[in-house]
């Protein structure tokens, strides 16, 4: 990790042998009303999914052809309904 940050010129020491890094640069702004949360698995990151299209985009991977994204099950198939028990319960 040192070894990293050293070279990245990110290692600090704070025995006061360097000067003090300047954060003085250009301010950012963020409105967090903007910030919309998304789901992306490790795989593929950049194929992030909004969080208020993933009910969209799951029933849309169910039906696709097998693939990417795609798992290629009949329509009839994705409307079956089935029951389990769990812990006494049937759900």
């Amino acid at each position: 990790m040192r070894e990293y940050l050293t070279r990245q010129g990110l290692f600090r020491k704070y025995d006061g042998s360097q000067v003090d890094p300047d954060f003085s640069g250009a301010l950012m702004n963020l409105d967090l009303s903007s910030v919309e949360p998304c789901l992306s698995g490790p795989k593929r990151p950049h194929d992030r999914v909004p969080m208020s299209d993933m009910k969209k985009d799951w029933a849309a991977c169910l039906t696709n052809k097998v693939g990417f994204k795609g798992f290629g099950l009949k329509p009839e198939a994705v409307e079956k309904v089935s029951n389990f028990d769990f812990e006494g319960k049937n759900y």
